[in-house]
C-alpha cells in the first residue's frame, strides 16, 4: 500500500516535499500521477519517487490518495479514478471549490477530506483548513493531521461552508501580503530609497513582525500600539491610512473572495 498524489504541479510538489522531509514517508512509498512528461521527469529526479502519466495506475492499491489537480479537471478525472480506488483508501482533496458531495458522488466513497491549503506549504509554513465527510474515521483524521502537519499548521472545521471563508482569509491571504509589500516598496522607492534596499527592508520587516506576533501571541492591536508613540512617525502614518479606510478595504476583499469561492463550489 502506498500514497498516491494525483497532480505534480506547485502544490503537488510541495506536498511531496513535505511528506518526505517532515511526514516520515520514504520516496519508495510515493507514486505521483502527472500528465506533463517534463514535470514527471523533474519530480522523479528531484525526489526519487515513482511517477506515471496514468492516474488510475497511481491510485490502484493506494491507502492514501491526494488530489492536487485543477478543480475544473475533476469531472473528467473522477470516472478514471473511481474504478481503481481501493474501498479502504482515504482521499484528501486540495481542489478549491470541489465540495464533499461532489467528491463523494464522483469517486463513490465517503472517506474523503476537503482541504484548503495555501502557497506557504511550499516552504513548510502553510496553513490548511479541512473538513471531513461522514465515512472518515478517527484514524483517517489522525492521518490527515499528519499529512497536513507536514505542510505547516492545520485546523479542522465541521461546517463545510466555512471553507469558503477560510479560502478568502488564508488561501488568498498571501496575495494580500504581497500586494501590501509591492505598494510599500513602491512608496519607499518614490521617496528616493534604493529599490533593492527597500525590498530587503520590507521583506524583513514583514517576516520579523510575523515572528514577533507568533512569539508573543499578543493581539495585533496591542503590538500596533506598542510601535506607535504619540506624535511620532508611526502615528502620522496610521493617521494618513485612516483617510483610505483600510479596514473597510479588507472587509470588501474578504467578502468578494468568499462570494467567489461559493460561486466556484
Amino acid at each position: 500500500m502506498h500514497t498516491a498524489v494525483v497532480g505534480g504541479g506547485a502544490m503537488g510538489a510541495a506536498i511531496i516535499r513535505g511528506l518526505i522531509a517532515r511526514g516520515g514517508l520514504e520516496p519508495a512509498d510515493l507514486m505521483v500521477a502527472e500528465v506533463v512528461a517534463e514535470r514527471r521527469a523533474a519530480l522523479a529526479q528531484d525526489y526519487g519517487i515513482g511517477v506515471t502519466g496514468d492516474a488510475a495506475a497511481a491510485v490502484s492499491d493506494a491507502s492514501l490518495i491526494i488530489l492536487a489537480v485543477k478543480p475544473q479537471n475533476f469531472q473528467d478525472l473522477a470516472p478514471t479514478l473511481r474504478p481503481a480506488l481501493d474501498g479502504a483508501a482515504l482521499v484528501i482533496s486540495i481542489m478549491a471549490g470541489v465540495t464533499l458531495e461532489t467528491l463523494r458522488t464522483g469517486l463513490g466513497t465517503d472517506r474523503v477530506v476537503r482541504v484548503m491549503p495555501n502557497i506557504a506549504a511550499q516552504v513548510g509554513r502553510g496553513a490548511s483548513v479541512w473538513t471531513a465527510d461522514s465515512g472518515v474515521t478517527s484514524a483517517d483524521r489522525n492521518r490527515t493531521r499528519a499529512v497536513l502537519g507536514a505542510l505547516g499548521m492545520e485546523v479542522e472545521i465541521e461546517d463545510e461552508s466555512l471553507i469558503d471563508v477560510a479560502t478568502a482569509v488564508h488561501g488568498s491571504g498571501p496575495a494580500y501580503v504581497y500586494l501590501l509589500a509591492e505598494a510599500w516598496i513602491d512608496a519607499a522607492a518614490a521617496q528616493g530609497l534604493d529599490r533593492d534596499m527597500a525590498t530587503e527592508l520590507v521583506r524583513e520587516t514583514i517576516a520579523g513582525s510575523a515572528a514577533l506576533w507568533q512569539a508573543t501571541r499578543s493581539s495585533p492591536a496591542a503590538l500596533r500600539e506598542a510601535v506607535t508613540s504619540p506624535g511620532g512617525t508611526t502615528a502620522a502614518a496610521l493617521a494618513a491610512l485612516e483617510d483610505f479606510d483600510f479596514p473597510a478595504a479588507m472587509r470588501a476583499a474578504i467578502d468578494a473572495a468568499t462570494r467567489r469561492a461559493r460561486e466556484l463550489a
